[in-house]
């Protein structure tokens, strides 16, 4: 009767618990590690009682003797017994040898979670329960890579093989055409700040032809994807502002109607660019699960998926906010995805490189010339509003202003430590997932 209490979390384990038996397989070997010592401490105890008794007899007989002449002598036999009762304790001193041959038995019970298994479960079953499962599945392929991340290289040295810079000295400054980034360079663009007789160039191009165009090093300041960055970090170093960051809220999965399990392994999935972190986070997202990607504009996501081209797309800017009226559902936000797996992080997009061949001190006057725009057009809302909607593709005034509240805040004017821990964090999920090869240290100026 007293075995089947024991039988019955053997019959309850699940798959995912399995692991578990290399603790009982090891725990035998322990047992017999500890059997040795056990009998070799009765050895020494059996050797140790004939030594003490052979004295014994050797100094008893003139004991005897003695005991005629005065009976106190036959005191010392008692006091010659003595030592073989001590003797016999010692043999305990054998016993510390048993814990060093057990405490191997020990670590396999750390290993016993074998994570790979569990992965290949979750793929087996097309990615798990709807995209939950799927959700789960970066946040422990994270585990096993963190022993062995590698180590954040050192700075590079200044690049002197990119393009010459304008001759008359004016900074060419790219971004984006969407409300948020227009917004922001508002005040440079109009005229607002003073920029100590500093001139700038503006030009604006989709986020991923930006990040294509930083791997040549084209603009002074340019706006590009956080995933983009580790590929073009040796032309440039971020500014501490302009950064836009998902606080909860972020790029979307959308399509035509909810997607099944059996739909997920081999999805056609609509992306805004190789190189944009809602690519990244989005490959973060479905995990090991295999998808037909195709990179389509971002502005003609939404068309793909409802002509059926592609079965779900990934959106980004103002998307976000009128998926529903496009006939689309949400799938995921990835947003509030990685808020949930990071406690609360907010999700890093994209931010502003300057090139590193820019004096330190002209660099440093470029970043505050931006700030201040920023500063400036969060302190005149209304005027820089007006100015942002003419980049909103018929996005209505009340969209708009949500759209700008959402990524033009106080972590565009800073990072903050915060701002600057989400980012780390992005690019170590992404070396944990072997999306990037190696871990990058950002490297700011400003």
């Amino acid at each position: 009767m007293a075995k089947k209490p024991a039988g019955k979390p053997t019959d309850r384990t699940t798959p995912s618990d399995k692991p578990d038996s290399p603790e009982k397989s090891a725990a035998k070997p322990a047992a017999k590690a500890v059997t040795p010592p056990a009998k070799a401490a009765k050895a020494p105890a059996k050797k140790a009682a004939p030594a003490a008794e052979k004295p014994a007899p050797e100094k008893a007989a003139p004991a005897a003797k003695a005991a005629k002449a005065a009976p106190k002598a036959a005191k010392p036999a008692p006091v010659e017994a003595a030592p073989a009762a001590a003797a016999a304790p010692a043999a305990p001193k054998a016993k510390p040898a048993a814990p060093k041959k057990a405490a191997p038995a020990k670590k396999p019970a750390k290993s016993a979670p074998v994570v790979a298994d569990d992965l290949d479960a979750l793929d087996g079953e097309g990615a798990g329960e709807v995209l939950a499962a799927l959700a789960k599945v970066p946040a422990v392929a994270a585990e096993p890579a963190e022993a062995e991340a590698p180590a954040a290289p050192k700075p590079l040295p200044i690049p002197t093989d990119l393009p010459p810079r304008r001759a008359d000295g004016t900074i060419t400054v790219a971004h984006s055409p969407d409300p948020d980034d227009a917004f922001m360079f508002y005040a440079l663009a109009a005229g607002r700040v003073d920029t100590e007789g500093r001139r700038y160039e503006h030009v604006l191009k989709d986020i991923q032809t930006l990040n294509e165009d930083a791997k040549k090093g084209t603009y002074d300041l340019t706006a590009i994807s956080f995933h983009a960055y580790p590929y073009v970090r040796g032309n440039y170093a971020l500014l501490t502002c302009g950064a836009s960051f998902g606080d909860a809220y972020g790029p979307m999965l959308v399509a035509k109607t909810p997607i099944r399990p059996s739909e997920v392994e081999g999805m056609k999935v609509a992306l805004p660019g190789a190189l944009t972190t809602a690519a990244l986070v989005a490959r973060l997202w479905f995990g090991r699960t295999k998808i037909d990607a195709r990179q389509v504009p971002f502005d003609k996501i939404m068309d793909v998926v409802r002509a059926g081209l592609v079965r779900a797309g990934v959106i980004i800017h103002e998307g976000q906010l009128t998926y529903k009226e496009h006939g689309l559902v949400r799938v995921v936000d990835f947003g509030q995805w990685w808020s949930d797996q990071t406690e609360g992080l907010p999700l890093p997009l994209g931010g502003n490189g300057i090139r590193r061949d820019i004096p330190a001190d002209l660099a440093a006057k470029i970043a505050l010339d931006l700030k201040r725009s920023i500063a400036y057009a969060l302190g005149h809302r209304e005027e820089a509003l007006a100015y942002a909607m003419k980049f909103g593709r018929n996005l209505p005034k009340d969209k708009a202003d949500k759209f700008v509240g959402m990524y033009v805040n106080d972590l565009t004017l800073d990072y903050g430590e915060r701002g600057r821990q989400a980012l780390r964090t992005l690019y170590k999920r992404a070396v944990d997932a072997k999306i990037l090869a190696e871990l990058v240290e950002p490297e700011f100026i400003g």
